[in-house]
Order: structure tokens, then C-alpha cells, then sequence
């Protein structure tokens, strides 16, 4: 039973990083997009939004709120 919990944190703390991630890269796709670089803010939004849809969709909510 100690087992499947520290397992189950272990997937908890993974899906944490892995949405801080796609968080960070969405940032870096929208800074991408500010400079002009458009290619390459759509291949970072990519990479992100495959990692975690939801925390990408979170990130553009909130800059488009600015």
C-alpha cells in the first residue's frame, strides 16, 4: 500500500514539472512572438501545448487579460 502512494507522488510530482514547463515555454513562445521571431514562438507554443494544453491555454488567458 506504501508502495502505490509513493508511486502516486512520485506521477503527482512529475505532472507538476511537466506543467510548470509547459508554462515556462508558453512564456518563452509569447516573448518569441513579441520579438517577431513568429516561427519560432509557434514551435515553442507547440512543444508546450504537448506537454500540458491546459496550463498553455492558462498562460495566453492571462496575456490577453494585459
Amino acid at each position: 500500500m506504501a508502495e502505490k502512494a509513493a508511486s502516486q507522488n512520485k506521477t503527482d510530482t512529475g505532472d507538476q514539472a511537466t506543467t510548470e514547463e509547459a508554462r515556462r515555454l508558453a512564456k518563452e513562445a509569447i516573448a518569441e512572438l513579441k520579438r517577431g521571431n513568429k516561427e519560432e514562438a509557434e514551435f515553442v507554443l507547440n512543444e508546450a501545448r504537448d506537454l500540458d494544453k491546459a496550463a498553455v491555454d492558462e498562460v495566453v488567458r492571462g496575456q490577453r487579460k494585459k
